[in-house]
């Protein structure tokens, strides 16, 4: 099966497939982060298929462009909470073309430190030589949803700088569904916490969690599905912390009020 859609979608994407085959974050920056508490949330965005997350969970391998990256940098050891969730999208393909992304997702994702090449270097794609020399010549892509992976780009001939790989080391993941290991409830939403970040820069690869949606008699085989993402970053106070912080506050005012009266007396 998976080799006939292999096949599938080269003879029907093969036009834009060379353009949207390429890692990048555009529109999927996060931000930069400490331990103070913080949320970003990007829109707007959508992703081929409902498979390619958990695709890149068997042994050969998944197709990164079936996929969305996200990063964020940590200023400091942080805990930090992704959230993905199913959505109506406005979406622009690489010609420019604005389209309505389908709700459905069953989002999956993993998380990874390090980062992909941005500009001014060469993407990264699953096809260039330098990422099929380091990989099994079996595997459909690199993406490696539970592993760490690597991925590389193209030499650029103009300014004479060879390709190069880029790394990504595992941390965690979680997908929506009712399978083994997933959230446990297929509602089109996932969201996971991850405990004291180290220092760095981060990647968030996701897709869909729907396995069995690759069969190349599924009709929405190739539809675009939206996702919204939302981090948080830092410990969020706790309702007794307020409280604290009130009376606090409080008795600060109470203070500065009878210094005031004694100096007018």
């Amino acid at each position: 099966m998976k080799k006939s859609l292999k096949h599938v979608l080269f003879v029907v994407g093969m036009t834009s497939l060379p353009a949207m085959a390429h890692i990048g974050y555009t529109g999927r920056n996060f931000g930069t982060f400490d331990d103070t508490y913080a949320m970003s949330t990007r829109s707007d965005q959508a992703v081929t298929g409902n498979y390619g997350w958990i695709d890149g969970t068997d042994a050969d391998y998944g197709d990164a462009h079936k996929t969305l990256a996200y990063r964020f940098t940590l200023l400091s050891p942080t805990d930090v909470t992704l959230s993905f969730q199913q959505a109506t999208s406005q979406v622009t393909d690489h010609s420019g073309n604005v389209s309505t992304s389908q709700l459905g997702l069953m989002p999956g994702f993993s998380l990874f430190q390090g980062l992909a090449h941005v500009a001014p270097m060469g993407a990264d794609y699953d096809s260039s030589d330098i990422s099929r020399a380091n990989r099994p010549d079996y595997t459909e892509g690199s993406f490696r949803a539970l592993n760490d992976w690597k991925i590389g780009n193209a030499p650029d001939t103009v300014n004479d700088i060879p390709a190069a790989l880029s790394f990504f080391k595992y941390i965690g993941h979680a997908y929506d569904g009712t399978g083994f290991g997933s959230d446990g409830t297929a509602d089109g939403r996932v969201s996971h916490t991850f405990m004291n970040l180290a220092p760095g820069d981060y990647s968030v690869f996701l897709g869909g969690a729907d396995y069995l949606s690759q069969d190349i008699s599924n009709p929405n085989l190739l539809n675009k599905y939206g996702v919204t993402g939302t981090l948080v970053a830092g410990v969020v106070p706790e309702p007794e912390t307020y409280a604290m912080l009130l009376a606090g506050l409080g008795l600060m005012g109470t203070i500065v009020r009878r210094r005031k009266s004694h100096g007018n007396v």
